[in-house]
């Protein structure tokens, strides 16, 4: 009888882990997310010392991908060049913090040192810097809401999740350092913090390459059709493995696919 209950406690427990990761892996498995950056304060603090703030600034595509390898691919990598027009991207790590079947915490965080003189140029502020360190977290709450049109117009697919900024500065935040004038020495050294970040995000929906061609929420007879009709096309909307051609192994795909919803 111990045995018994034991397995089923063993169960139990993996059917738990399935439904705990259930948000999370529909984010993920949705490829990418829109991100809204709504506005943020920041602080200029060493060789110079003062205070503005960034206005919003149009949304922008994430894409997904497991940077790190460790078997989650939320990663992120963050441009610079909408904040402060420095080209660099930043690699951001997710992290499932909590996650329980209808809503989830992920966590994006890292550290890059780009070791580069640029021209810094926004809102209030504008210099030459050699910046030498770059980290940056963001937390955000990733909650179910109604199928539909991706409320930013940046996917081109219906999405089903809503990402909402969650916590404080201490987990919300943008962090760069450099030398002014790209002049490497102790008085040189500026620090920016950019904080009361304000951001929100869109996401989920079933991708492309899972065979959802319509972009709509479901694989079904729909999907299967623009398959048939754009068979031997070059359709970009229908070609769900991206190499130029709508063929069979993209027309299986959908097969393979076909019922899956979310």
């Amino acid at each position: 009888m111990r045995t018994r209950v034991f397995g089923l406690g063993l169960i139990s427990a993996a059917m738990l882990a399935i439904a705990s990761a259930q948000i999370a892996q529909q984010l993920q498995n949705g490829g990418d997310f829109v991100f809204k950056f709504n506005g943020a304060d920041y602080r200029i603090t060493g060789a110079a010392n003062f205070s503005e703030s960034f206005n919003p600034r149009p949304p922008f595509r994430l894409a997904f991908s497991d940077l790190n390898n460790d078997g989650v691919a939320l990663d992120i990598l963050l441009d610079l060049q909408p904040f402060a027009g420095i080209e660099r991207r930043i690699p951001l790590f997710g992290q499932v913090i909590s996650d329980d079947g209808n809503t989830a915490v992920v966590r994006w965080s890292g550290t890059d040192n780009p070791n580069i003189c640029v021209e810094v140029s926004d809102d209030g502020f504008s210099a030459n810097i050699k910046i030498f360190e770059v980290s940056g977290v963001l937390t955000g709450r990733v909650q179910r809401v109604s199928c539909g049109a991706d409320p930013y117009n940046t996917l081109g697919r219906n999405t089903h999740l809503e990402i909402l900024k969650e916590g404080g500065d201490a987990i919300n935040n943008l962090r760069v350092r450099a030398y002014l004038f790209c002049i490497e020495n102790a008085f040189t050294v500026v620090t920016v913090d950019v904080f009361n970040l304000r951001w929100a995000g869109s996401g989920g929906g079933l991708a492309r390459a899972t065979g959802n061609v319509n972009g709509d929420c479901t694989i079904d007879d729909a999907d299967l059709l623009q398959a048939l009709f754009n068979f031997g096309s070059g359709d970009p909307d229908t070609d769900t493995n991206g190499d130029g051609t709508v063929d069979d192994a993209d027309l299986l795909t959908v097969l393979f696919n076909f019922g899956q919803s979310v």
